[in-house]
Order: structure tokens, then C-alpha cells, then sequence
């Protein structure tokens, strides 16, 4: 289906189907709703960054702007709710729990900074705390109890590292919550941020099953692990590491300040 505007075609939204399976009508109208409602969200995240790149911008349009794309991100979320509601079972259930909750993640740092005093940007903890709370709705199974020490942070992030952060830090709290408590009944999961000489790092612990020894990110087949990996390396410009002791699994990611005005950049309020 084309991810179609007013304006323009922005995307397509490909369907994979059994080999016996049929759409109906009602399917049909869904996928719609479903392909209307993400072509308004990349329409409104294209509109939202170039109102960030423009030094004519008011806060006011940049307010509306967060609550836009919010908006249109929940309306995904909702819909894609919707279809799992019906098939819980599903092999493919896990897959749009997992997508439900990225979308989620991305929507409340939006809303987060959809608050005029936080237009510059957010620290990592309030972050982690938001996608904590996405994680209880939409990523832990019943009979999982998962206890969360997010520790505090002044490491201050600007919109587009907090849009990346938050995918980043619910990508790690996913993968433990799916592969790290697994066939258990509860878990830990710390999460904390500093810098040091110009380095930044988050740092997202869980004391579940380990990874393999010689675990290569690189090269996982697991979605989570590759978005990742890419996030950091391409948009961060840094580095992703992962590994296990006795204790558990520890994710480190690490990427340097950039000083200066540029909406690129990070300043730690601590230094």
C-alpha cells in the first residue's frame, strides 16, 4: 500500500501473508487506517525537522510540532494494539509487541518534549524512566516482575540524540526482558549515563541469562541487536559493546560530545 499525503507519496507499507490467507474487507480498512495514519507521522517528523533546522522557529511551532508527531505516533501504536488484541497468539505477536513499544518509546520522548522548558533537550535518566514505564504496558509478560534502577543522570541530550537514546535504551531493556529473564519470574535492570573526558555513556545492565562468549552485535539475526548496533555506530558515531559475567549481561554504549550550538550536540551540566 502507498504511504500517500496531501502532498506527496512518502513511503509504502508492504504486507507479508501466509499462502492461504485472504484479506477481507475489514482487514483491508485497517491496513488503511493503519498506512493513513504513518504517512501523516513521517509527513509531520519530516515538517517537525525542518522547523528544527530553521532559526526562524518559534517555540509555539515547535510545541505543536512534538504534539503532531506524538499524536500520529500513538495512533500507529493504537492500531497496531488493535490488530494484536486479536491475534495474541500469533507467531508474529512478539515482533509487533516489539514494534509497539519502539513506536511508544519514540511518541513519549515527544511528549516529553512537547513541554516548552524542555525544548532544548532531557537528561538520559528521563529518558530511561519513560521507556521503564512503556516497558510495564507493552514489553513484560504476566508473571514477570522486573525492578528498574535508574540512576541519576545530568547528561543533557538535545531532541535528536533523545529520539535515538530512546529507541537505543528500549531496544537493550527489550532484549533482556525477551532473551535475559526468560523462563523466569522476575529481573533487574540498571540503567545509568556519565561522560568523561568528552565521551558519553549509557550504560543498561540486566542480571539475567548471559549472552554467548564471543558475542559479535555485528552480526546478531536479532532485529534489536542490529537497529543497535546501526543507531550507534551510524547516527552516534560510536561504539556498542556487550558481554556477560556471573552477574549478568552489560550493554555500553559510548559516543563523543560534540560541543557547540549545533542541535547535534550534548552538553553534561555535571562537567
Amino acid at each position: 500500500l502507498p504511504l500517500r499525503t496531501a502532498r506527496d507519496t512518502v513511503g509504502a507499507l508492504c504486507v507479508r501473508l501466509r499462502p492461504d490467507a485472504q484479506l477481507t474487507d475489514d482487514s483491508m480498512a485497517l491496513l488503511q487506517s493503519f498506512s493513513d495514519s504513518a504517512a501523516m507521522a513521517i509527513e509531520n517528523a519530516q515538517l517537525y525537522q525542518d522547523a528544527m533546522h530553521s532559526v526562524q522557529t518559534q517555540s509555539a511551532l515547535v510545541q505543536e510540532m512534538h504534539h503532531r508527531v506524538r499524536n500520529n505516533l500513538q495512533t500507529v501504536a493504537a492500531l497496531l494494539s488493535l490488530q494484536l488484541r486479536t491475534n495474541e497468539d500469533a507467531p508474529w505477536a512478539t515482533e509487533i509487541r516489539e514494534a509497539i513499544s519502539r513506536i511508544q518509546s519514540i511518541a513519549g520522548v515527544h511528549d516529553l518534549l512537547s513541554n516548552e522548558e524542555r525544548l532544548a533537550g532531557t537528561t538520559v535518566d528521563v529518558i530511561a524512566r519513560l521507556v521503564a514505564e512503556d516497558a510495564h504496558s507493552t514489553l513484560i509478560p504476566p508473571g514477570l516482575k522486573v525492578r528498574f534502577d535508574i540512576q541519576p543522570s545530568e547528561l543533557m541530550v538535545p531532541t535528536r540524540q533523545a529520539t535515538m537514546l530512546s529507541l537505543l535504551i528500549n531496544e537493550l531493556t527489550a532484549n533482556a526482558i525477551s532473551h535475559g529473564f526468560e523462563n523466569r519470574d522476575h529481573g533487574y535492570v540498571r540503567i545509568r549515563a556519565w561522560s568523561d573526558q568528552g565521551i558519553a555513556y549509557i550504560e543498561v545492565f540486566n542480571d539475567g541469562h548471559g549472552v554467548p562468549d564471543g558475542f559479535d552485535p555485528a552480526r546478531s539475526s536479532g532485529l534489536g541487536m542490529r537497529i543497535t548496533q546501526r543507531l550507534v555506530t551510524s547516527d552516534l558515531r560510536g561504539t556498542f559493546s556487550i558481554g556477560s559475567n556471573g552477574d549478568g549481561t552489560t550493554a555500553l554504549i559510548a559516543f563523543p560530545i560534540a560541543a557547540g550550538e549545533d542541535d547535534r550536540s550534548l552538553v553534561d551540566t555535571g562537567a
